[in-house]
């Protein structure tokens, strides 16, 4: 099994939290409350993965932390999985 570990911006909306894997386009899980953000994070990061590999694409590497832009109502947090 192979451990992977990217960021993960978590944005508060007036209808619940959007998340967004710079690194992922497409990946763009969301959620009612933060408990179930951080789930839905995980599963979406794992399954996105999952496919890729499956179809033979180049996982990318991370983003740097520092790299990565915040919007007024975000957060940056790191989501791992293992495949």
């Amino acid at each position: 099994m192979k451990h992977y570990v990217f960021p993960a911006v978590f944005t508060q909306e007036e209808r619940g939290i959007s998340i967004e894997f710079p690194d992922l386009p497409g990946c763009l899980p969301c959620a009612d409350d933060f408990q179930n953000a951080f789930h839905n994070a995980k599963e979406a990061l794992h399954l996105h993965l999952r496919g890729m590999i499956a179809d033979n694409e180049k996982v990318p590497s991370p983003s740097r932390l520092e790299t990565i832009k915040l919007g007024e109502s975000s957060a940056l947090t790191l989501i791992e999985t293992q495949l």
